[in-house]
């Protein structure tokens, strides 16, 4: 086998032993090794001296491995060292047994829940990354690694973020030619033509590999390298509704927006990926699986900070579902890849901005650059996986004008708004309202949304301005109450989701964030009300944790520990309900407390590992 000559030798002043070839790729070689000073073993990578693209490689290599060493996330490989040795670049990660997606997708496409599963532990990875300032750009099935853990099946461990981009040319600002490291066949269409890339570039690649999970094959094929990157600039997949017929719609959906080849089209974070891909299995309907508000992280990286847990009932077991809003809390925040409130990233993610699905645009051209990227191609050659010439990537902020509210008559206006509220689980205004007033009204809640993460104040505007045109509109009696709530006007706020549930009392969105405000509030009153949600959406594992921290901030441990093994029953992987669900057995004085609090850690959650007794 190649590669077989080293083994047993060492590398990096001796700091590695080499054991074993377990695989190579367009990058470089994988080896088992052993680091010597930790006596472990490891994955240890060894990146060819060809995939090195330009001289100062090797120092853009160590600050992009350092920046992917801050993702501390279930979902991503550690990585414990990397550094140069004998002219080339190596890294050492957490040695994984397990398989990669491409090896699982060898046997054909693969069912909903399956889906669900790995696309969400994905998305939290990304989530996770993204946060940190790191774009993957090159994410595909092999580097989607399906483990065992703790007799769960399809752990997901996201692999190699920030080598393609350590690898790339010299960075934006420097005049010489770039070299985009990706592999064409899940390429973003920005990627392909040669454009800036941020983190929606993953997100195409995620609906890339969302479609391949679907159907068994990728949605776009083409005979040569220039022929593929000419696909993804310019063609539209055939719809997954056509290739397998009885996929679920809401899954359909998603893939056709993460597929624009506008980023600005896309949804705009890993999060909202993630909560459409949890309403598919939880019950929910397409209208109700994009949160109204998502509180957008910067791309700039931003250093990770846990604050310690100091008391039992300071552990906010929420977490915005869908058109819910997140609370703006020093409470600590639910679901792993969130930090806790108080930490540089809380602060940060306060200032982000609305994630939305705005009006389609028109369809994207092919730039001059991607004419120059594919003669370039065509006049230096290379393989599949090869480097593409083409303009440097990045990581860019969001692309593209502000989309424009839809014009021409009423009928229209209020149609088009209508469908847009609809994305959000919103309720479209009511019939009282005259049909110009209802589509300004509309027109207005929507551009609330937009406002509502950068200024509030502007947003309580816009929605005031709504309901001067349709009192009784009840999406912009929700939004209200987010602005309000995202200004620190909790009473406020409160009343406002209040009067939105008088006019829409099946509305989900202003009763699950009433509850959040009785939360904060520590009401008891919040028990009613998510036992309410629970009574209509029996399997909301967000609701069952939510519940369970009211019943803990009643001293109710027992209840709290029953809430909680129902919703973990739902969202298994949920490290801070585990951690909440050790602590309220430890207070109840049943069940094993051990158990959960090794399982919290497990996932991630650094403050259950001292509780931890295995």
């Amino acid at each position: 086998m190649p590669g077989q000559e080293r083994n047993r030798r060492t590398i990096a002043d001796g700091r590695y032993e080499l054991v074993e070839l377990i695989g190579e790729g367009g990058m470089g070689s994988v080896y088992l090794a052993r680091q010597v000073a930790m006596d472990r073993m490891v994955a240890l990578k060894l990146i060819l001296a060809e995939a090195v693209k330009s001289p100062d490689a090797a120092a853009r290599f160590q600050r992009e491995m350092k920046l992917s060493a801050k993702i501390e996330h279930p979902n991503t490989i550690r990585v414990y060292d990397f550094g140069q040795t004998d002219g080339q670049l190596f890294l050492a990660m957490e040695l994984l047994r397990g398989q990669t997606l491409k090896q699982v997708l060898e046997s054909g496409p693969l069912d909903l829940g399956r889906i669900v599963r790995i696309g969400v532990q994905v998305a939290r990875a990304l989530q996770a990354a993204h946060s940190e300032g790191v774009v993957h750009r090159d994410l595909k099935p092999d580097n989607v690694m399906l483990i065992e853990q703790y007799g769960e099946h399809d752990v997901v461990k996201v692999l190699d973020f920030g080598i393609a981009k350590s690898l790339d040319e010299p960075e934006a600002g420097v005049t010489a030619t770039g070299a985009v490291i990706g592999t064409p066949a899940y390429m973003s269409a920005e990627q392909a033509m040669g454009q800036a890339v941020d983190r929606r570039s993953d997100l195409y690649s995620l609906g890339i590999i969302l479609y391949e999970m679907a159907s068994g094959r990728l949605p776009f094929t083409a005979p040569g390298f220039t022929a593929l990157l000419v696909a993804h600039a310019t063609e539209t997949p055939q719809p997954l509704t056509q290739v397998v017929p009885d996929i679920h719609p809401g899954l359909a959906a998603l893939v056709e927006l993460l597929l624009r080849k506008n980023p600005a089209e896309r949804p705009q974070t890993a999060k909202v990926v993630e909560h459409r891909l949890e309403a598919l299995i939880g019950g929910l309907s397409v209208a109700n699986t994009l949160p109204m508000q998502a509180l957008d992280e910067t791309q700039a990286p931003v250093a990770r900070a846990r604050a310690p847990v100091t008391t039992t009932k300071a552990l906010l077991a929420t977490e915005p579902g869908a058109s819910r809003v997140a609370p703006a809390t020093k409470a600590p925040a639910a679901n792993e890849g969130h930090s806790e409130p108080g930490s540089p990233r809380a602060a940060v993610a306060t200032k982000g901005r609305t994630d939305s699905e705005p009006a389609p645009a028109p369809p994207v051209k092919p730039s001059r650059g991607i004419w120059i990227a594919l003669a370039a191609v065509v006049l230096v050659g290379g393989g599949v996986t090869a480097a593409v010439v083409a303009g440097h990537g990045g990581r860019g902020g969001p692309s593209g004008p502000e989309p424009p509210k839809p014009t021409g008559d009423v009928t229209a206006r209020l149609a088009a708004a209508k469908q847009k509220l609809a994305g959000f689980g919103d309720p479209a205004p009511p019939d009282a309202c005259p049909p110009d007033a209802a589509a300004d009204a509309a027109e207005l809640v929507l551009e609330a949304r937009q406002a509502i993460a950068g200024d509030p104040t502007k947003a309580i505007a816009a929605a005031d301005q709504a309901l001067q045109k349709c009192p009784s509109a009840a999406a912009a009696h929700n939004v209200r109450g987010n602005a309000l709530q995202k200004a620190g006007k909790l009473e406020d706020a409160g009343d406002a989701y209040a009067r939105a549930l008088q006019f829409a009392p099946d509305y989900d969105a202003p009763r699950f964030n009433l509850g959040v405000i009785q939360l904060r509030r520590r009401d008891p009153a919040a028990i009613a009300t998510f036992s309410e949600i629970l009574r209509r959406k029996p399997d909301d594992a967000d609701a069952y944790k939510s519940r369970a921290q009211a019943y803990v901030n009643a001293d109710r441990y027992v209840e709290a520990a029953a809430d909680l093994e129902q919703g973990l029953r739902r969202k298994p992987d949920d490290g801070r309900a585990w951690l909440l669900l050790g602590v309220s057995r430890d207070k109840a004085q049943q069940g094993d407390a051990g158990d959960a609090y090794c399982k919290a850690a497990a996932l991630g959650v650094g403050e259950a590992a001292a509780r931890c007794k295995k």
